[in-house]
């Protein structure tokens, strides 16, 4: 995906920056092209247990998704990414008067924006402000176009949006703004949601949308938090998330997905993708570029600190009126810092060297391999349900049967046999109907992906049989 943008967003450079640049990227692609033993005995000595005492000795950790480093290490390796980015000065404010052949900042915005296909980027501190700054924008033009004064502005999303679950209601303190959840919601609970999961929901599909989207304007519907009476007409914006992180990393079909946007554009709705993992999504449709993957959208927000492994970052991306707008926003919510220089550079080095073709695809084929032999045993499947069955990303929900602390039981004794770390991360599920325990989620990342397949087998047929052990009596 990467090296094909990056050819993109340097033609017309000056000959002498094309050669040196070209250098740097091969370099940084070649350096992370392949695992060498170096590199998977490092991670596996890295994935040291919990416990402060020193005797213990390193464990394979294959929940661990990303390679830790110490505070000081991490700033060593900020040091290097400067020099390998050409990075000599810092931003300033955004460095909104700058373009991107005088600031770092705008660079690094022009090169993810190329990369998925848009005309425009700003970098964010954080996925909560970008996509406040993307609601408040859209329901702002959403008002002037239809020459609404309504006091209802609203927008729709699944069930398991961040925003429902993670954001103490910020739209509505903050920007004023109701929700709209799509699918049934006779169910909804959102602290049900945070405590038990939500095992075996659905991805937000067209037909969701539909009901919405399509009810007649005299139709209301109920939104949340405040119960009021809305109509279609106030939605100004539907946010579907790739994947949908809740469950488990299911994706919405695509064909749906552009159903969803054809149907936008008919009712003057802007579409909306929260992609906080959208490279695992990008590589579970099979896409050959992120472009493809945003091209349906209106505006995409992506993150940088996730599959990425930044120290943190975001980036709103669309077009050039949107991106202008969101960049004074971003200064009414007191996102535009001084500088960005720690965060900037550490997500451009974590784009830089993991968003190349085929990294997100190895992760997700890691994961199906896996969960393929996994799902086979069946003394595993006696203990544990994964979330899907077959994942569609990097990421994968199980939910096992058994309490929690007969879980930690039985972890402890297999890192203790084995050496291996089977789980580390684990959710009680209060639940008096569920035959499930606890839950937990799987990702692949930087650091498990170099771990050996057959780790991974021997500990989890391990797990599953001393489980049983303790579960039977």
């Amino acid at each position: 995906m990467l090296r094909s943008c990056l050819l993109t967003t340097f033609v017309g450079t000056a000959a002498s920056l094309v050669a040196t640049t070209s250098g740097l990227l091969l370099g940084s692609f070649h350096s992370h092209q392949t695992a060498s033993p170096s590199r998977r005995t490092n991670t596996i000595m890295r994935a040291k247990s919990n416990s402060n005492n020193s005797k213990d000795k390193a464990v394979i950790d294959l929940q661990l998704h990303t390679i830790r480093q110490s505070p000081a290490e991490t700033l060593v390796s900020l040091s290097e990414a400067c020099n390998t980015l050409g990075v000599e000065s810092f931003d300033v404010y955004g460095d909104y008067q700058s373009n991107p052949h005088q600031s770092y900042l705008r660079e690094f915005e022009s090169e993810v924006a190329s990369c998925f296909g848009k005309d425009d980027a700003v970098f964010c501190l954080s996925g909560g402000l970008a996509q406040s700054i993307a609601l408040m924008i859209h329901a702002n033009s959403h008002s002037t176009a239809i020459n609404d004064s309504s006091e209802v502005r609203a927008f729709a999303c699944h069930p398991t949006s961040h925003l429902l679950l993670h954001e103490n209601d910020a739209y509505s303190e903050l920007l004023g703004m109701e929700a709209l959840i799509t699918g049934s919601t006779m169910d909804f609970d959102i602290d049900n949601f945070k405590q038990n999961g939500c095992y075996g929901m659905a991805p937000m599909m067209l037909s969701d949308v539909k009901d919405i989207l399509s009810s007649e304007n005299n139709d209301t519907l109920t939104s949340y938090p405040n119960q009021k009476s809305i109509t279609c007409n106030d939605i100004s914006t539907l946010m579907l998330e790739l994947p949908h992180r809740e469950i488990g990393g299911k994706l919405t079909p695509w064909d749906e997905v552009q159903g969803m946007s054809a149907l936008c554009k008919e009712k003057g709705v802007k579409f909306h993708c929260d992609g906080a993992r959208i490279f695992e999504g990008s590589a579970g449709y099979g896409h050959e570029a992120l472009a493809q993957t945003a091209e349906p959208f209106d505006s995409v927000y992506i993150s940088f600190y996730k599959g990425v492994g930044a120290v943190s970052g975001a980036m709103l991306l669309g077009d050039s009126e949107f991106i202008a707008e969101a960049r004074i926003w971003l200064r009414r919510f007191g996102g535009n810092l001084y500088s960005v220089l720690p965060y900037a550079v550490s997500s451009w080095d974590g784009f830089r060297k993991n968003c190349r073709d085929d990294v997100f695809m190895e992760r997700r084929r890691k994961l199906a391999r896996v969960i393929d032999v996994l799902n086979a045993d069946s003394n595993v499947q006696s203990i544990v349900q994964f979330d899907p069955a077959v994942p569609q990303t990097s990421m994968i929900h199980g939910y096992v049967k058994a309490s929690l602390d007969d879980c930690k039981r039985a972890l402890l004794t297999v890192e203790q046999s084995t050496g291996i770390r089977v789980l580390m991360r684990l959710n009680k599920v209060n639940d008096d109907e569920s035959s499930f325990g606890c839950r937990f989620e799987w990702s692949v990342g930087t650091s498990n992906v170099l771990i050996d397949d057959e780790h991974f087998i021997k500990g989890w047929q391990e797990f599953s049989r001393v489980l049983d052990g303790i579960v039977s009596g």
